[in-house]
């Protein structure tokens, strides 16, 4: 099984063969024909890729233990990029996908050959790749859940701060397209093994009209975690939010890097 690197290092001796970018562009429609489609049934909102100006769905489903993703588009040069994209992370694990990097996009000069619409529809192409990876990266539980070992509820507690930070990457601010953990909202998560946590976040504006809706959300999207039983969250606005608390692929997603 090749690894992301390796995938991405043979992706820039293909491209440079081509000296010209209409060649590059003939060779991504050809890599667009061969990329895994998604199933009709598929084709729903819940699989657009949000930030595309052409239609791009992207289904993703676990499968012993890495990521399969399908995906198609109505404009032939998007499919070529997805497919692009998809030849990198398709079937590998998201660990993986979530420690590799980008700069191959750069050393082919993809981006800079785009349109400022299709840059940006590769921007929020990724962020989504991302965004599936984070979902299914699982903690891996213990092998013999009956037997209590030393450090054993230290670990429990870690574990459930896990899940409640997928949970929370569920939630997104009012304003900005992208989920509250990675904006950098949390200031603070603690979990205790009775099922009692403690969330303090903020928001981007001290006036915001539905902070009371969020701090809803951010509510039950952690009471829905197994092992929750109670959830207390704390809107505070000191030290004030600034974009230096938004994590790399919040950047990525908002075209800041």
């Amino acid at each position: 099984m090749n690894t992301i690197q390796d995938i991405q290092a043979g992706i820039v001796e293909e491209f440079a063969v081509f000296t010209d970018w209409m060649d590059k562009y003939e060779y991504l429609i050809e890599l667009g024909k061969g990329m895994p489609l998604i199933d009709e049934k598929d084709k729903t909102d819940e699989h657009l890729i949000k930030g595309c100006q052409s239609r791009v769905w992207l289904a993703c489903k676990p499968e012993n233990g890495r990521l399969r993703f399908s995906a198609d588009s109505d404009a032939i040069i998007t499919k070529g990029i997805i497919s692009l994209l998809l030849k990198v992370y398709d079937n590998q694990t998201p660990a993986d996908i979530l420690a590799a990097n980008e700069d191959f996009i750069g050393e082919i000069g993809l981006k800079e050959n785009l349109s400022p619409t299709r840059a940006n529809g590769l921007v929020s192409m990724i962020a989504t790749i991302k965004e599936y990876a984070k979902r299914y990266a699982v903690v891996t539980p213990d092998p013999d859940p009956g037997s209590e070992m030393p450090g054993q509820a230290q670990h429990d507690e870690k574990g459930l701060e896990d899940e409640i930070i997928l949970a929370l990457r569920q939630v997104y601010d009012p304003e900005i397209p992208v989920n509250i953990y990675d904006l950098g909202l949390i200031y603070e998560i603690q979990a205790d093994a009775d099922g009692v946590v403690f969330v303090k976040m903020t928001l981007t504006a001290p006036n915001c009209p539905i902070a009371d809706e969020v701090v809803a959300q951010v509510q039950e999207a952690v009471a829905d975690v197994p092992g929750v039983k109670e959830v207390q969250v704390d809107l505070v606005f000191e030290p004030e939010w600034t974009t230096d608390r938004m994590s790399e692929e919040a950047k990525l997603e908002l075209g800041m890097l």
